[in-house]
């Protein structure tokens, strides 16, 4: 009876140290992975939508003639662009990952993509938003002449507003990257601590 008591003990100690099955952790991390991925693929979606609107209202609507307010379009346009493409660089590198590797190179691999997201999300994020606000800017002085300065207060009023909304989205943004890097270095930390 002894025998049994301890066989039976040892196979509850066993049961209660062992992780989660490896298809739950596989499925976990895919869809996350998922979910990420849908992340990107809406900022390429809106962001296109945003670079067709302007260019077609620069093409069609407001056809700028002066060299100061081509240079705006072009860095409003340019911006965009620049944007759109690290985006999908992102759903590259971020589709490189895989999760069948062991978990110090997924862990790895993972940490080495939020780290360049960080990057996107600080120093060439403020540039490119920088850069499209000043495009914008330099729309102003064409645009004056066209519409009333009442018109031109409201609008620029409105500019300073969405930017607000746009820095807030962005840190926002940068706060979850931020969480989930902090997250991956402990486990990576942890991982080569048991090794």
């Amino acid at each position: 009876m002894d025998e049994l008591k301890n066989k039976w003990k040892k196979a509850k100690e066993a049961a209660a140290l062992a992780p989660q099955p490896v298809e739950q952790l596989i499925a976990a991390a895919r869809e996350k992975k998922k979910s990420n991925l849908y992340f990107h693929y809406g900022n390429i979606f809106i962001l296109t939508v945003t670079l067709v609107g302007i260019s077609l209202f620069f093409y069609y609507v407001a056809p700028f003639r002066e060299l100061l307010s081509r240079v705006g379009v072009a860095l409003m346009v340019g911006g965009l662009i620049v944007r759109i493409a690290i985006e999908i660089y992102s759903v590259l590198k971020s589709q490189k990952i895989r999760m069948l590797h062991d978990a110090s190179r997924t862990t790895s691999d993972t940490l080495a993509f939020y780290r360049f997201r960080k990057t996107i999300h600080g120093p060439v994020t403020i540039t490119i938003v920088g850069l499209y606000c000043l495009g914008f800017i330099l729309l102003g002085p064409e645009f004056s002449r066209y519409i009333a300065m009442e018109w031109m207060v409201m609008i620029y009023g409105s500019f300073v507003l969405g930017a607000l909304l746009l820095i807030w989205q962005i840190r926002k943004g940068i706060q979850k990257e931020m969480r989930i890097l902090l997250e991956l270095a402990a486990l990576k930390k942890e991982l080569h601590s048991e090794e």
